[in-house]
C-alpha cells in the first residue's frame, strides 16, 4: 500500500513539474511578444542601400560616380583641379523607422592619396522625395579639425516621411609644397578620387551634439 502510494505522490510530482514547465514556457513566450512589440523599427537606407541588418558603422567610398563639380573659370567643365571645389551628397531614408537617429559621419581625408582635399561647408537638410522644398536641420556640429559632422534626425521628421540630404564640400588645396604632387595627378590619365566615409548611425536618446557622445 505504501509502494502504491509513493508511486502515486510521484507521478503526481512529475505531472506538477510538467505543467509548471509548460506554464512557463507559454508565459516566457508571451514576455517576448510583448517585448518585441514595444521594440522600435531599425530601418535606414544610405544613398539607397539598406543597412538595417548591419552593425552601426559603415563605410562608404564617395567616388567620381558621386562627385558634383562647382562650376569654375580656371578648370574645364567637370573637372577638378587644385583651388576648385566639389561637393558629394548623401541622402539617408529613415521614413520606415520608428525612432529618432544620431549618426555621425567621420571623412576619411587623411587616406586620400590623389588630392590634397580640405573640407569647407557642410549642408544639412530635410526634403521630401520629389519635393523641392528644402528644412535646414538645425541639430547638426561639424569638427573641422577631425572632420566630422554630427547630426539629428528627429522622429517628427521620420513621421513625415522626409528624408536627411547631407552635402559635403571639399575644395583641392593650391599648395605650394603639392605642386609636384598635383602636376604628376593632372597627368594621369583617369586619373579617380575616392574618399572613404564612415556612418555611425544609432538611435538617440537625449545627447547632446557635438558633445563627443558618439
Amino acid at each position: 500500500m505504501k509502494k502504491l502510494l509513493r508511486i502515486l505522490v510521484l507521478i503526481m510530482l512529475i505531472i506538477t513539474l510538467f505543467q509548471i514547465a509548460n506554464m512557463y514556457a507559454l508565459y516566457k513566450d508571451q514576455l517576448e511578444g510583448e517585448y518585441t512589440n514595444l521594440l522600435g523599427v531599425w530601418s535606414i537606407k544610405v544613398n539607397s542601400t539598406d543597412i538595417s541588418s548591419g552593425g552601426e558603422n559603415l563605410t562608404f567610398n564617395m567616388t567620381e560616380d558621386n562627385l558634383v563639380y562647382l562650376d569654375s573659370d580656371r578648370v574645364k567643365s567637370q573637372k577638378m583641379a587644385p583651388g576648385t571645389q566639389a561637393y558629394f551628397e548623401i541622402i539617408i531614408d529613415p521614413t520606415d523607422t520608428d525612432v529618432a537617429v544620431l549618426y555621425t559621419l567621420n571623412i576619411k581625408l587623411e587616406d586620400v592619396t590623389t588630392a590634397n582635399l580640405k573640407l569647407v561647408n557642410v549642408e544639412n537638410y530635410f526634403q521630401k522625395p520629389g519635393d523641392t522644398e528644402q528644412l535646414t536641420n538645425s541639430d547638426v556640429y561639424t569638427n573641422n579639425e577631425t572632420n566630422a559632422h554630427e547630426a539629428l534626425i528627429p522622429l517628427t521628421r521620420i513621421n513625415d516621411k522626409y528624408e536627411n540630404h547631407i552635402k559635403l564640400y571639399f575644395e583641392w588645396e593650391n599648395l605650394e609644397e603639392n605642386n609636384a604632387a598635383d602636376s604628376e595627378l593632372g597627368q594621369t590619365e583617369n586619373a579617380k578620387i575616392s574618399i572613404p566615409l564612415e556612418i555611425n548611425l544609432k538611435q538617440y536618446t537625449g545627447e547632446v551634439i557635438g558633445n563627443e557622445n558618439g
